[in-house]
């Protein structure tokens, strides 16, 4: 398994290209705004994107799906069944504030907790973590989570949003996350990896 890591848009959201190095199968998650160094990256790896996954529906992290969904025009857009709402409303996912215009968009696939997905020789995993928004989720594929932005290297994510809230956000991290093995690398929505031991030892907020 292959994984980039592209930072885009205003508030740096890292945007991963993910692809199964064999069957060169892949998806991407949360394209925060148009990345063309990822469409290139795509086309020189002749990699068949099959869908843009979106860890939640805030506008910092949505800002680039229509542009790349005409890029990739048979990958399909996946989230979280609980943030419908938000993706279809500019005014609660603030995307006029942070990219500049309305962004409404419609998942093709709304998924539930502990879901899975094929992706190449890669099974995706669907974990429910709200507390950042409703439908905040984080994608685990052996080893490997990506926990958008509900846990961050030695930080957490903002629970003062539409859907937020301190108590489950810190839940979510405890009994979704912490549960996994020390060893298993975390992918946050942004600044840098971290793993789930170094979060359990030293994050300062949970």
């Amino acid at each position: 398994m292959v994984i980039e890591r592209f930072v885009t848009g205003p508030i740096e959201v890292n945007t991963y290209l993910v692809y199964d190095e064999n069957t060169k199968e892949g998806f991407i998650v949360d394209p925060g705004a148009y990345c063309p160094e990822l469409t290139e990256k795509v086309k020189k790896e002749k990699v068949n994107i099959e869908y843009i996954i979106l860890t939640h529906g805030h506008g910092d992290h949505i800002g680039g799906v229509e542009q790349h969904l005409m890029d990739f025009t048979d990958a399909k857009l996946v989230a979280y069944k609980d943030e419908a709402e938000m993706l279809a409303e500019p005014g609660l996912n603030l995307s006029t504030e942070v990219c500049g215009r309305p962004v409404s968009l419609s998942a093709d696939i709304c998924v539930n907790d502990k879901d899975t997905l094929r992706v190449g020789n890669i099974e995706l995993t669907f974990i429910h973590t709200p507390g950042h928004s409703k439908g905040g989720m984080c994608i685990y594929t052996d080893g490997h989570l990506f926990s958008g932005d509900t846990l961050f290297r030695m930080s957490i994510g903002r629970s003062d949003f539409y859907g937020g809230d301190y108590t489950t956000l810190i839940n979510s991290i405890k009994d979704r996350i912490y549960v996994f093995s020390d060893d298993t690398k975390i992918y946050p929505g942004h600044m840098g990896m971290t793993t789930v031991g170094d979060e359990k030892r030293g994050n300062p907020f949970v």
